[in-house]
């Protein structure tokens, strides 16, 4: 849940107001057949109110996923090490069912000391917990939970609120941080993709659209994807409080997790009439006062439900915006009667959802209804780039710092063989790894070769960087690339439009070369083996073989070397790879012996002199 330290003074307006009970709207839309395909409309809920047939009427008609707001969090399902309360998570989870309603799995872990069960902390012992431990611990933890329910789950909150808060540091600090760094969250991710390979996972948290949160937030997921965690998506919570003028800072934040490659998800959306900002200010000095303070306890001014209906026409408008990032809005409660608001941070009579006491519908929920009719879906028309594959910029500061990088070597030296891909293909032709930078200039010299790919680029980062620059200017006589790995889980198999998604985006960035370089011949080299990860093996067999017929078709040259690299149960040979995903020297010099031939045959034997430009690495912060 949100803490919201910012401060909107208090208003009371005399004359009018609106009471509990509302007229209603003029008609009986639903909101999840408004919204259409622009993303999933949900509410988080209290498994006892399922059981009020008004509630569960009202929750059928107008959502699409439900969030159980506290029986699955850990302290209510797994209070004791050895003991699980299923009993309520499992009602709700029927509940969904038997209503064809998704749901959402919240929360795997929870990284506040004041949420977590004293066994977590303890080592048996009776020491504080050790690492290995507590990483042990979250693996159980998240494969039983994640195990239970996964078929009805479709979305998890993984880790709920780790970021600290404010101008602390960078992690909060919990048993988790200080005892396991950031590899709890690590852990927690792979085993919910493991036992759940096809939900959407979320990291969730509140607050980091304030630019100090967000920069914490864009470089935790930053390092999470580099590690090759699989985490899909952020939670902004969106506990609002009524005139927090919030909407730059979120569509900043929107911007940095597209840049991201990560989705939306907006997890609690509500908006506090009774601020709660001066709770916390100066120490809690206020709290006395604020503990009697209900200054709406007989009604809403007319004027204060404008401000509270202007501010989610604001919100759905930028949500409507960013309908191709966000993936679901779920709000926090059912009614203004169920809402947590109304309790915390001290009792008051609270206005912050779109149905009131009497589960009618509030002239905002009109208002909602409005800007959803009045615009366009349009999650179903991707961006047309000739096979539709979007391209998508990386926005983390190496990365960026990493295309200017390669933007300047695109102005230097010459360039007849033009290497693009991902980290691969960058490690062999890399500063940072001189053994393979040796037999790269060993494999390739004279042939005036250059390498310009990038560590965790997906094949939408690709095309986003040859149509930023990293092409401009060159005219290569063979381009040779390796990608689409990055497209792929790091742990579970792949679905069915994700094995699409690398072959449109292999086509997508043939189509740029062959555009840009119409002279050149392409020499695509298929997906290679993946130990770290065993479910995937059908799948890349799958993707090289529709790869193979791609490359018959448009006459390009096709190399898949995995026979050559593999042993008979098709894992790589000892030395061909050190984490079961990477290449070794041996490795690269299977693909080396394949490439000369074909070099040579459109080049000629390799020259004395190499006019390449200089090799590269991964950037550093004083780098020009």
């Amino acid at each position: 849940m949100l803490v919201l330290l910012s401060f909107t003074p208090f208003l009371v307006v005399a004359g009018a107001s609106v009471a509990q009970e509302s007229s209603g709207p003029t008609d009986t839309a639903a909101l999840k057949e408004v919204v259409g395909n622009r993303f999933k409309i949900g509410v988080g809920v209290s498994e006892q109110i399922l059981s009020d047939p008004k509630c569960s009427d009202l929750i059928r008609e107008q959502f699409q996923i439900l969030t159980p707001e506290n029986c699955m969090k850990p302290q209510g399902i797994h209070p004791e090490e050895d003991r699980w309360n299923f009993a309520a998570p499992d009602r709700f989870v029927a509940f969904a069912k038997q209503n064809n309603l998704e749901v959402v799995g919240h929360c795997l872990v929870w990284a506040k000391d004041d949420r977590t069960d004293e066994w977590m902390k303890n080592g048996k012992d009776g020491n504080a917990v050790s690492r290995d431990e507590l990483l042990a611990r979250i693996e159980d933890h998240v494969a039983t939970v994640v195990g239970r329910y996964q078929e009805t789950a479709t979305m998890w909150d993984v880790v709920n609120e780790a970021l600290a808060d404010g101008d602390e540091g960078y992690l909060r600090e919990s048993v988790y941080s200080t005892t396991a760094g950031i590899d709890f969250i690590e852990m927690a991710f792979r085993t919910a993709r493991k036992h759940d390979p096809d939900a959407l996972l979320i990291y969730n948290d509140y607050n980091c659209h304030f630019p100090g949160k967000r920069k914490k937030l864009i470089r935790l997921l930053t390092e999470l994807k580099e590690r090759g965690v699989p985490v899909d998506a952020y939670g902004m919570q969106g506990h609002f409080e009524l005139g927090d003028d919030s909407i730059t800072q979120l569509r900043e934040t929107f911007e940095a997790l597209r840049g991201l490659g990560i989705q939306i998800v907006v997890s609690e959306l509500d908006i506090d009439v009774v601020t709660r900002g001066k709770w916390w200010s100066e120490d809690g000095k206020y709290r006395d006062e604020l503990k009697t303070y209900d200054p709406y306890k007989d009604g809403l001014p007319r004027d204060v439900e404008r401000r509270v209906t202007d501010q989610y026409v604001a919100l759905f408008r930028l949500f409507d915006e960013y309908q191709e990032t966000i993936a679901r809005v779920s709000f926090w409660n059912l009614h203004d009667g169920q809402s947590w608001l109304n309790y915390f941070p001290w009792d008051r009579t609270n206005y912050p959802l779109l149905f009131d006491r009497e589960l009618k519908p509030k002239p905002v929920y009109d208002a909602v209804i409005n800007v959803l009719r009045d615009s366009t879906p349009v999650r179903a028309k991707p961006i047309q780039t000739g096979t539709g594959h979007a391209p998508h910029e990386r926005t983390d500061w190496v990365s960026r710092a990493a295309h200017e990088q390669l933007l300047r070597k695109a102005k230097q030296g010459k360039v007849d063989i033009y290497f693009q891909g991902d980290s691969i293909t960058r490690r062999w032709g890399a500063t940072d790894y001189p053994h393979l930078l040796e037999h790269w200039k060993k494999s390739f010299h004279g042939w005036n070769a250059a390498n310009f790919a990038w560590g965790g680029d997906n094949t939408h980062n690709i095309l986003w960087r040859m149509r930023n620059g990293e092409l401009d200017g060159l005219i290569p006589k063979i381009v040779v690339l390796q990608a689409g790995t990055n497209n792929l889980p790091w742990e579970g198999a792949a679905k069915q439009a994700t094995i699409d998604d690398v072959v449109d985006g292999v086509v997508a960035i043939i189509d740029e070369f062959s555009q840009r370089c119409p002279d050149a011949a392409i020499v695509l080299t298929g997906l290679f083996p993946r130990d770290q990860n065993t479910d995937l093996t059908p799948t890349i067999k799958e993707i090289n073989a529709r790869l193979h017929s791609l490359a018959m078709d448009r006459q390009i040259r096709f190399l898949n070397l995995n026979a050559q690299l593999t042993d008979a149960e098709g894992r790589f040979l000892p030395g061909y790879s050190s984490d079961g995903l990477h290449l070794e020297r041996p490795a690269y010099e299977v693909w080396a012996s394949a490439l000369r031939p074909i070099f040579q045959g459109i080049l000629g034997p390799p020259a004395a002199t190499d006019d390449a430009p200089n090799p590269t690495g991964v950037p550093s912060e004083t780098d020009p």
